[in-house]
């Protein structure tokens, strides 16, 4: 592979700080692509810009990718038509008034950390169904959309990171496996990952920063604000620009029924296991699960379409298609998002970012402190590429050969790579599940980002120093 020495991490690391100081997601993330391949031509401006029209068409050549944006524009129209036939308004009636399970603003959040934490098969899904149940109730009690969407996205990572049995534990067995066919460890992928996930501390010291947050209304200045303005009944910055139309559609006259979401969500959520089975692309193989979440939205559709128009009589055929139309085209700045989004993790990868970042620190590894700079590294990756799962499958073979090599604990070692790499994506602008959870949230990008940095940034001081004491003790 060729190298690229210190411009490989300049593009990436270009791209966060403009997100980061102009707030601006769109025109960050085209500076960074456009200097990712003017870098790649060896600044030839125009093999540089051809490179880069070749890669727009390429984003859709790849399967998993045009799968999560059909995905994108297609679970928009599943909540526009919930909202048109009034069924967040049902739904928020069902939790409150009927079976008083949500009574404030601690309930509401807790319901979003269960929901993000209980879908774990797949992470879109997970945050999708969290985030569009709870941004109502938020409103409701006047939460604010930055804390549902920390809590949410959070707890979401979390808990992905830490179950063996779903797409990013046969993501990260099959990664392990690999290392065992080569002799660097012995012992099964399932036993190994079990006993690393244990050191997944970022995980857990996640966890208690949000339960922290929700009992005891603890906040860093940026959310305080946040909050401060959520409770005088203001829900955006002024200023903000979320992710979909924040505009209520016109609804139906109907009374509101939470059966208008529940049903279209619970064919979603209930196919993708069913999907996962029969095309074992997720909880049983190192597959993203971008078929069955794709099967997923369209069941849901399909299901939604049966029940407005057959069953309760809400639309007609051509209300329902053309309620389906506007809710494609309110996820367009999604999906221009997630295209440009997709293009820096190709720029990355192809400049080898995690590979260069490792290889600078490589020689400083002693085993004492070995998982705290393994942690420190995929950190510095993650945040870079805005993949938890690209930066795992570099650091976690670094992290098992270094382990080996200087006689530092291999589980720890792994746990930290992992830890690292949700980090990353938990603060990273350019990571894909901070897109769907401002989408499902009803966020301002940015804002969300800006918000939870501290939280993030503390929870991973405190991580890399339980990992020094750890190897220290060991």
């Amino acid at each position: 592979m060729h190298e690229y020495g210190i411009w490989s991490v300049i593009p990436p690391v270009l791209t966060i700080i403009l997100a980061i100081t102009t707030r601006q997601v769109i025109l960050s993330l085209l500076m960074g692509i456009l200097l990712g391949f003017l870098v790649l031509a060896d600044f030839q401006l125009g093999a540089a810009l051809a490179a880069a029209s070749q890669g727009l068409v390429d984003v859709f050549k790849s399967d998993s990718s045009a799968k999560v944006l059909l995905f994108g524009l297609m679970v928009g129209a599943v909540i526009h038509l919930a909202k048109v036939t009034r069924g967040m308004q049902g739904l928020i009636l069902l939790l409150t008034e009927r079976t008083r399970l949500v009574r404030g603003p601690v309930t509401s959040q807790v319901l979003g950390m269960c929901l993000a934490g209980l879908i774990f098969i797949e992470s879109n899904t997970s945050l999708l169904t969290a985030g569009t149940v709870t941004q109502s109730l938020g409103s409701r009690y006047r939460v604010s959309r930055e804390q549902l969407a920390y809590v949410i996205r959070n707890t979401g990572l979390s808990v992905w990171s830490s179950v063996i049995f779903n797409g990013w534990g046969a993501a990260m067995m099959a990664i392990i496996a690999a290392q065992i066919q080569q002799g660097f460890i012995s012992g099964s992928p399932v036993a190994i990952l079990a006993h690393s996930i244990v050191y997944n501390v970022f995980a857990w010291v996640s966890l208690a920063f949000i339960l922290v947050s929700i009992f005891t209304r603890f906040a860093f200045p940026g959310m305080r604000r946040a909050n401060s303005r959520a409770a005088a009944g203001v829900e955006l910055r002024e200023g903000a620009t979320p992710l979909i139309d924040d505009e209520e559609p016109r609804h139906k006259e109907c009374l509101p029924s939470a059966s208008n979401l529940l049903v279209p969500l619970l064919a979603m959520i209930a196919t993708v296991p069913v999907g996962l089975y029969i095309t074992g692309d997720g909880a049983f193989n190192a597959g993203s699960g971008a078929t069955s979440v794709l099967w997923g939205v369209l069941v849901g559709q399909l299901a939604g379409a049966v029940h407005y128009i057959f069953i309760k009589r809400l639309l007609t055929i051509n209300e329902f298609f053309n309620e389906l139309l506007e809710g494609y085209k309110s996820m367009i700045p999604l999906a221009v998002i997630m295209t440009l989004a997709f293009m820096i993790g190709t720029i990355a990868g192809a400049l080898n970012v995690g590979g260069y970042i490792a290889g600078q620190v490589d020689a400083f590894i002693s085993p004492s402190f070995a998982a705290a700079l393994i942690f420190a590294i995929a950190c510095a990756i993650s945040l870079s590429t805005g993949t938890s799962w690209g930066t795992f499958s570099i650091m976690i073979p670094i992290g098992i050969q270094v382990a080996v090599s200087l006689g530092a604990d291999p589980y720890l070692v792994i746990g930290a790579a992992i830890s690292g790499s949700i980090f990353g994506d938990a603060v990273s602008p350019i990571s894909d599940t901070g897109i769907v959870t401002s989408m499902a949230t009803r966020n301002d990008l940015m804002d969300h980002i800006r918000t939870q940095l501290p939280y993030c940034f503390a929870a991973g001081l405190v991580t890399l120093a339980i990992f020094m004491v750890i190897g220290l003790l060991w």
